[in-house]
């Protein structure tokens, strides 16, 4: 069966009826809604309707109670034609002089205006990025460079007590392999402490907020202010001024921080 052209005169869906219960015999069910667009040239309006006719079962042809007038039904009104100016071309079926499509009524109902598709996949943040990648590459350059800069502490000689000014050490001097291992755990501590206090699903009974307080707090407080020393010893022996020695560790060791607290948010956010 041919399509139908469309005319200036959109055409009802009393007059649409025939071709769809046609198509409907020719497929052997209710076409989809995007196949009665297809194959009739409708809007999705009127698509919702004539799949509403299809679809609607059998009712008793005389349903009005003796002595009371039967109220036609909006579908059943011939269309009026209301147009002041012929010359022009109205709307295609279904939309706005905008383009823009519109709800129809039909049967006392409005149709919904809104062309969903026969396949409805609900993802609400797609196409948003989350900035996981990001908060990755935070946590990694700054646990890096940390645990790079309080090793390198480490290598730096300290002069003994008492020391003659001018004191050079040994020239084969080398720092204990235990200072190595205790200079790389405090900033893993503070990483591992900042992961324990923000993933962890701590109740809100007074247990919980002693644990927090008391338990894992001054944990990750002593790690960051050892891991802080160490950096601003290693920016000092470099001869960094006194505003780069006091606020550079921050930057390092704050880096790790707000990256593993945006990757707790991001999670969460894709979870809800």
């Amino acid at each position: 069966m041919t399509a139908p052209t469309l005319s200036i005169y959109p055409r009802t869906v009393d007059e649409l009826m025939p071709e769809a219960r046609a198509l409907v015999a020719r497929l052997g069910t209710v076409p989809s809604r995007n196949r009665i667009k297809t194959e009739l040239r409708v809007g999705g309006p009127k698509a919702d309707a004539i799949i509403d006719r299809l679809t609607r079962p059998p009712v008793d042809p005389d349903p009005t109670p003796t002595g009371t007038t039967p109220t036609p039904d909006a579908a059943d009104v011939p269309p009026v034609d209301l147009d002041p100016h012929p010359d022009v071309d109205p709307p295609a079926p279904g939309t706005a002089p905008d383009g823009t499509e519109v709800p129809e009524v039909v049967s006392g109902q409005a149709a919904p205006a809104a062309d969903p598709g026969s396949n409805i996949t609900t993802t609400p943040t797609a196409g948003r990025p989350s900035g996981r990648g990001w908060a990755y590459v935070g946590v990694i350059l700054g646990g890096v460079v940390s645990i790079a800069a309080n090793v390198a502490h480490t290598y730096l000689p300290k002069s003994p007590d008492g020391a003659p000014a001018g004191w050079v050490p040994d020239p084969g001097w080398s720092p204990s392999p235990l200072a190595v291992a205790l200079s790389v755990f405090w900033p893993v501590a503070l990483f591992v402490t900042v992961e324990i206090l923000t993933r962890i699903p701590w109740g809100n009974g007074a247990s919980s907020v002693f644990a927090r307080v008391a338990g894992v707090l001054p944990v990750a407080v002593v790690a960051a202010v050892v891991s802080y020393r160490h950096l601003s010893g290693l920016l000092a022996h470099f001869g960094e001024d006194p505003l780069t020695i006091a606020i550079g560790p921050l930057a390092v060791d704050g880096l790790m921080v707000m990256a593993s607290a945006a990757l707790l948010v991001t999670s969460r956010r894709s979870r809800t």
